[in-house]
């Protein structure tokens, strides 16, 4: 496994110096900021924070649904016990 690794690593630092330093200096251009990248931050935020909350919602319902069951359950089978 770590034989395997060192290969990787080295073909990859290979091609690293393969690549012209050219190219970093044009990266700038894929960089613009314009009035649609604050909403886009902006949105991606909503989601991480607002999405575990969310499923933290629908997992508290679900698993009280299934409590709810599991008691009606329990009360029936003693009903039919006695």
């Amino acid at each position: 496994m770590l034989k395997m690794l060192w290969h990787l690593g080295m073909v990859l630092g290979l091609s690293l110096l393969m690549v012209k330093m050219s190219y970093a200096v044009d990266s700038y251009r894929f960089l613009h900021v314009h009035i649609d990248t604050l909403w886009y931050i902006f949105l991606f935020l909503l989601a991480i924070l607002f999405v575990p909350y969310i499923l933290m919602a629908v997992l508290t319902w679900h698993y009280a649904e299934k409590k709810d069951n599991l008691k009606e359950q329990q009360e029936i089978s003693a009903e039919t016990d006695k």
